[in-house]
């Protein structure tokens, strides 16, 4: 009797270990691309009509476009640190570029590591940490550096005004993202038994706006429209003071000789020129892009296939009279989040809101895995079977006490003063008047306050610095 239990018992694990070795080998690749500082200039987006991305527009066809996801932070170490460690960061105090003693680190397994540990091959080159590819991978790779404009022709300097175009005599294979591009077509062609993990980091357009020539001769400067302004009214007059400084400034820089980048770039008739360099690293980007995404038609691993495309935060250019990140309006925290894949319907849109905290649960459950209990946000599967499934709110944080709550319709912002904003997106899509003040909004300016997280961490105060650099 005990020989046929023993039998019995030997039947069942075998068969159990081969469920997990078929269920490993079903297992569908994952490409995980991040883009630098895009923002809604894009052609499935429509945030400007000028905007040239084929590629990204082609992503997103061919699967889900998220019309309505937003960051975590407006800045790319806190955006960053947040996405791929899974929580928000007032969590760990993470909010700026910049670091400050009471941030806590994170303790949470990174995305690259959480797939490692969970049987994967991981590929990780670019910028897709702050900086570098993480610490996590089977094959990293650093981002190379790019060409510079000839001596004395360099206009970049990371604290100044973003007015540092420079169309460049170089060839776009000179580019750190073509060759960063040209790594990623490399790792997915390398066949192994594992499934296949890439995060992969384009750089543009990120500052500075040094692209070649031939991309800033796609739109000739006579053509450039910049963004459209309220007529007749000055934006910043319903504005709480707090916005009004923090817009002045960012990333903890000082003014130009008492002068916003607004003020500087528009008083030196820069506006259009910063506006056509934009467009041009956008449009150089979405080229390596597009080359990466060539190479993923046909999977040499014989598995199915899984791409989503993100932006770390917005980026500002003129709008609000403010310019770059650093801010928790649309256009700051507004990025690209598209998602392609098996049972996934081409051409599907979702306008209910998502996030970068959504981004490692989602991946997660798109590759079968169990989603921790750890992880802040939620996964899109609800939302790729059915885009009108409601989702909760997008949070975005600058800083100890500034948040932004995005819902499909409404934007509520309350600063670390307790100054607030209230727009409403179905009739005031670039949140140009102020509702916060208005009696009749009060129950949905409470009610949308009512989800502001209550675990901010400490961490520095932004007005420590607005005091500090705007003196």
């Amino acid at each position: 009797m005990h020989i046929y239990k023993l039998i019995f018992a030997t039947v069942i694990l075998f068969a159990a270990l081969s469920n997990v070795t078929l269920a490993e080998e079903k297992r569908p690749d994952i490409v995980f691309i991040i883009v630098d500082d895009l923002n809604d200039w894009i052609g499935c987006l429509a945030g400007h009509p000028d905007a040239q991305s084929p590629n990204i527009d082609a992503l997103a066809t061919s699967g889900m476009l998220f019309s309505q996801a937003y960051c975590n932070s407006p800045q790319c170490r806190p955006s960053r640190t947040s996405l791929m460690a899974g929580v928000y960061p007032f969590k760990t105090g993470t909010y700026f570029n910049a670091r400050f003693r009471k941030e806590t680190g994170v303790t949470t397994p990174t995305l690259q590591q959480f797939f490692m540990n969970n049987g994967y091959r991981v590929a990780s080159g670019g910028k897709v940490f702050h900086g570098t590819p993480g610490k996590h991978g089977d094959s990293l790779f650093r981002k190379p550096k790019d060409p510079a404009p000839p001596p004395g022709k360099n206009n970049f300097n990371a604290m100044a005004a973003p007015n540092d175009g420079f169309a460049l005599d170089a060839k776009d294979e000179e580019m750190s993202d073509y060759k960063v591009a040209q790594w990623a077509t490399e790792q997915w062609n390398t066949v192994t038994d594992k499934p296949l993990l890439m995060t992969v980091g384009f750089f543009r357009p990120h500052r500075p706006l040094h692209v070649p020539k031939p991309w800033f001769e796609k739109f000739p400067l006579a053509s450039i429209r910049r963004p459209v302004e309220p007529e007749g009214v000055d934006d910043w007059d319903d504005l709480p003071e707090f916005a009004r400084r923090l817009a002045r400034t960012h990333a903890h820089k000082a003014l130009h000789n008492g002068q916003s980048d607004h003020e500087y770039i528009v008083a030196n008739d820069d506006w259009e020129a910063t506006i056509r360099a934009y467009h041009a690293s956008v449009a150089f980007v979405d080229r390596q892009i597009g080359r990466f995404l060539q190479s993923l038609k046909q999977n040499p691993r014989g598995r199915e296939t899984y791409v989503m495309l993100v932006s770390d935060h917005g980026w500002h250019l003129g709008e609000k009279k403010h310019w770059c990140k650093g801010a928790i309006w649309e256009q700051t925290t507004h990025i690209p989040f598209m998602v392609r894949g098996p049972g996934i319907r081409p051409g599907s849109k979702c306008t209910q809101p998502v996030s970068l905290i959504d981004v490692y649960p989602s991946l997660v459950d798109l590759a079968g895995l169990g989603v921790p209990q750890w992880l802040d946000g939620t996964s899109i599967q609800p939302q790729l079977a059915n885009p009108s499934a409601s989702r909760g709110p997008a949070i975005s944080s600058y800083g100890e006490g500034n948040t932004s709550v995005r819902t499909e319709h409404w934007r509520y912002i309350r600063y670390e003063d307790g100054s607030e904003e209230l727009y409403d997106h179905r009739t005031d899509p670039n949140e140009w008047t102020n509702l916060a003040t208005k009696p009749e909004h009060n129950q949905t300016r409470k009610s949308l306050a009512r989800m502001i997280p209550d675990n901010q961490h400490p961490g520095l105060k932004v007005q420590t610095w607005l005091d500090k650099f705007q003196k």
